[in-house]
């Protein structure tokens, strides 16, 4: 097997929408994703049993040969980074750093709404990262904690969805933001569903874009790279293999999915063509 060079992470399938920005950018690169859906949902846990989890997922990178680490999910970019960073030799990047630069830049009026979840809420990151950008913001963070689960079903569409998306933003259109933050990975799946129930005024902004191009200018390329991407799964790896290819086939990425065993590990190989 080629070398690893990129290595990601996600409690379950949103983090499939930073993979995807990455191999657009960066499309020789080789990628190993990480689907922690054995814990998932991240947003209620403590800061506590968030490290730990993320440590463990980590290593595991590391020790399969990545020579960088996203962290394509908000919750552990919020409280687990700068301890990782800490720990580890190797360059790790989280997605939310990049959002609220992107958000703090575009908006016109400088109120910015950010729907998140529950621990990414209540850590107040992404406040504190848009007011070091632009100090004048005004920020309103909403916790969505339904919204990812719904995504991990493979609910994308449908009244469920659409019940859901309008009582996260309701506070937020309320409070007449114009630019909202998309400040967990899953939430762009949802995005065909949300369009229509924001005023056209509002930007959506998706973290994925700004933190692949930060990857790029992070990354020590690797020759070996032949563009493959490989999937490790902690929890029920047919739940992950039903739900990713759905996801990235709404994505216009068609997707065959298969099971490789390599040393008596159990890998998921989503093979797009």
């Amino acid at each position: 097997m080629a070398l690893l060079t990129i290595g990601l992470f996600d409690s379950g399938v949103g983090g499939l929408s930073v993979l995807r920005r990455l191999s657009e950018l960066l499309p020789q690169e080789d990628y190993l994703y990480f689907a922690d859906n054995l814990h998932m949902p991240y947003g209620p846990r403590s800061p506590e049993d968030l490290r730990e989890i993320v440590f463990a997922i980590c290593d595991c990178l590391v020790l399969a040969g990545c020579s960088m680490i996203v962290m394509a999910c908000n919750t552990s970019s919020a409280l687990v980074l700068p301890l990782a960073r800490a720990r580890y030799s190797i360059p790790l990047l989280g997605v939310l750093d990049p959002g609220a630069r992107v958000a703090a830049e575009i908006s016109g009026s400088g109120s910015i709404g950010v729907m998140a979840t529950l621990a990414t809420t209540r850590s107040g990151a992404y406040e504190k990262r848009i007011l070091a950008y632009r100090p004048n913001a005004i920020v309103y963070s909403q916790a969505c904690p339904l919204l990812a689960p719904l995504v991990e079903q493979g609910a994308l569409t449908g009244s469920e969805v659409e019940l859901a998306l309008k009582e996260c933003l309701a506070p937020l259109l309320a409070a007449e933001v114009d630019t909202v933050v998309l400040g967990c990975t899953h939430y762009p799946f949802l995005r065909e569903t949300l369009i229509p129930l924001i005023p056209k005024n509002v930007v959506l902004v998706d973290p994925a874009f700004q933190t692949a191009i930060e990857a790029s200018k992070m990354l020590c390329r690797s020759p070996g790279g032949v563009g493959q991407s490989r999937y490790l799964v902690s929890g029920n790896k047919e739940d992950f293999v039903r739900v990713a290819a759905s996801l990235l086939s709404s994505m216009g990425e068609p997707a065959q999915v298969s099971f490789i065993r390599d040393k008596g590990q159990l890998r998921v190989e989503l093979a797009c063509r």
